[in-house]
């Protein structure tokens, strides 16, 4: 959601005064792309613990809230629309 020294999120984000969400820092055992990696792996069928599943599988652990955070920060900027019965 970034390139060209533009990040969507962060424009966004900024807009309804959200703070940065914990996973875009995250540092995991093999990698740190957990933030573009969990809008990869939402499909409208996964339920959150499944994509923080995923992503501990990709890159190591990561906590339940952090991605939960970032979904639900999506949500509020309109990239993602959020089903209660897949939580």
């Amino acid at each position: 959601m970034a390139d060209f020294g533009y990040s969507y999120f962060e424009d966004h984000a900024g807009r309804r005064h959200l703070t940065s969400p914990a996973l875009l820092t995250h540092q995991g055992l093999w990698g740190s792309d957990y933030a573009y990696e969990a809008l990869n792996l939402v499909d409208g069928r996964r339920t959150v613990s499944q994509i923080r599943d995923a992503l501990a599988a990709i890159y190591g652990p990561v906590p339940l809230a952090e991605v939960m955070e970032y979904l639900d920060d999506l949500a509020r900027i309109g990239v993602l629309t959020v089903d209660a019965a897949s939580r």
